[in-house]
Parts: C-alpha cells; structure tokens; sequence
C-alpha cells in the first residue's frame, strides 16, 4: 500500500510540474498563463500539448500614440 502513495505522490508532482512549465510557456505565445495553468492541471499532458501545437497569438499593437 506504501508504494501506491508514493507512486501517487510522484505523478501528482509531475502533473503539477508539467502545469506550472505549461503556464511559462503560454506567456511566451502570449497566451493567459493562470488560464492554461488551470487547464493543464486539469487535462494534463493533453493541454500541454494543445498549447505547443496551437499557433501563438498575434502581439497586439499599444493604442497609445506618441504623437507631439
């Protein structure tokens, strides 16, 4: 029974590692990272991998002119 915990305990860290590198990733293709944090946490490696197949976002222009 000893091993089933702690077999348990090895993929809930992983699950959680692979989450949080998930959430790093994400805000390089300009992506929300808590959104795929969570998404990753509950899907696991499926979202993992929807996030690096899936093209990154457009980087959106600042509307600010600098205009004098």
């Amino acid at each position: 029974m000893q091993e089933f915990a702690t077999l348990s305990s090895m993929v809930s860290a992983m699950w959680l590692t692979v989450a949080i590198l998930a959430a790093g990733y994400a805000r390089t293709r300009n992506r929300s990272a808590w959104a795929w944090f969570l998404l990753t946490a509950i899907l696991g490696p499926i979202a993992a991998f929807l996030l690096v197949v899936w093209p990154p976002l457009p980087v959106e222009q600042s509307t600010i002119s600098t205009t004098s």
